[in-house]
């Protein structure tokens, strides 16, 4: 009897220690496939500090010291990553723009070229996201070519490739989830009409004049801030970004200047700058729509393919060691591929009802040298559209603004030499601008501020 009490005193005693045992409340993580475990193997731990295996601090060191000590103070603060990525970025602009004109000058179907704009950039993520997976597999994955594919920064891939195409594509790229869609139709939609009316206002007026248009973007973007979200900017802000727009302003109305005469179109020209007006609006909108969910920075990892995969990060377990998912997240690729199956979808009836039935010529202009041609222009965009969203998740909608100032003095730049020669207002406009440029940077909005608009 006594023995009997012992023994379940003992029980009771265990059982009451074991309760407040924290291990009994760890809620087992689901099973997500291969790729959790891959992922530390697949870090980019290197890539913030280091630039196709140079060190940035270092870098950046060595440049500041080939200047004199008293004029280094002058030197604005440069992020060598986002340099490389926005000198890249504006080469594939500056070969889209002008390859869209060059195109359109032989094949006058504005909307045939953004459907087939559309095709090759849907093509390309199917065809890049399949190339990554396949490197993924254990065989491949330590080769050279295998590492350069995964060095790209958190965010441009999908976190589930893992070798095997029928898991990996056909079951989870392929298929998207209710949340994939409700975030991208938007913006599919802005592609659709900022592509559309975009290649409308190339085909009237000169790529100069197209992006003068868009110049403006800086200002719309700093007056949605200012007066829908209530941000307050200082007097050097709007003063530099004035500046930088009448640069911009004066190369590119010297370059059409100099072309009225000969062109003579003013009719034309001004639903041209019309359509490149509602573009620059709308791509301004897709900028601060897309923002919340291309910023990687302080967030939380990228948007998985079911909502199911939060269920680990319950109130009071904080995690560590993985990786939390937040619910607006993509990565770029699946982002632009169907963006671009959105934009395909909806251009198709203006295309079907509009220029192939009434302008039955869409055929007889497609010569070999034009769907090359379209095909280079399809990969310029391809990589443009890809560099563009990682700056979206890097920089702040202002200063994107800004980084699309200085992509266009490059096309713009490359649009003068290409078509016209080059005379003083142009070269005047250019160096304005890049004192708006520099003046914005030094003593506009700051650093802080901005990242976190």
């Amino acid at each position: 009897m006594i023995q009997t009490q012992s023994t379940a005193i003992k029980r009771r005693n265990s059982v009451h220690k074991n309760l407040f045992d924290p291990s009994l409340y760890q809620i087992p993580e689901p099973p997500r496939g291969g790729f959790q475990h891959q992922k530390k193997e697949y870090s980019k731990e290197t890539f913030s500090n280091q630039v196709f295996g140079y060190d940035i601090t270092s870098l950046k060191k060595r440049f500041t010291q080939l200047f004199p000590s008293n004029i280094q103070g002058y030197l604005p603060e440069v992020d060598l990553r986002i340099t490389i990525i926005c000198s890249i970025w504006y080469v594939t602009s500056s070969i889209s723009s002008n390859l869209s004109k060059a195109i359109l000058r032989t094949f006058n179907h504005p909307i045939a070229l953004t459907e087939l704009q559309f095709l090759v950039s849907a093509v390309l993520c199917v065809g890049f996201a399949s190339i990554v997976n396949l490197f993924r597999l254990p065989r491949l994955k330590h080769t050279k070519f295998s590492k350069a594919l995964n060095s790209f920064p958190d965010g441009i891939l999908p976190e589930y490739l893992d070798g095997n195409f029928r898991s990996s594509i056909l079951h989870k790229f392929l298929v998207p989830s209710k949340l994939v869609l409700m975030t991208t139709f938007p913006m599919g939609i802005f592609q659709f009409i900022g592509h559309i009316t975009s290649h409308k206002a190339v085909s009237m007026i000169p790529v100069s004049l197209v992006h003068s248009v868009k110049a403006l973007s800086p200002i719309i973007t700093v007056g949605y801030y200012k007066f829908f979200e209530h941000r307050y900017y200082n007097s050097m802000t709007y003063y530099t970004l004035l500046l930088l727009i009448f640069g911009v302003m004066t190369t590119c109305w010297s370059t059409h200047g100099s072309k009225r005469a000969s062109d003579n179109k003013s009719g034309s020209s001004l639903i041209g700058l019309l359509f490149a007006f509602i573009s620059m609006i709308i791509f301004v909108a897709q900028n601060i729509f897309a923002k919340n969910i291309l910023t990687i920075r302080r967030k939380v990892g990228i948007l998985p393919s079911s909502s199911t995969d939060d269920v680990t990060s319950k109130e009071g377990q904080p995690s560590l060691d993985k990786t939390r998912f937040s619910p607006l997240q993509v990565d770029k690729i699946t982002i632009l591929f169907y963006c671009s199956c959105i934009g395909f979808s909806l251009t198709l009836l203006p295309f079907l009802t509009g220029e192939l039935m009434h302008g039955g010529s869409v055929i007889n202009d497609l010569t070999l040298e034009t769907v090359a041609l379209v095909a280079i222009h399809g990969i310029a965009h391809f990589f443009q559209a890809m560099l563009a969203f990682q700056l979206i998740g890097l920089l702040s909608s202002i200063n994107y603004s800004v980084a699309n100032i200085m992509k266009r003095i490059v096309v713009i730049s490359v649009a003068l030499f290409w078509e016209t020669k080059v005379n003083f207002f142009q070269v005047f406009g250019v160096i304005l601008t890049i004192a708006g440029l520099y003046g914005y940077d030094k003593w506009g909005l700051s650093k802080k501020d901005g990242r976190q608009t």
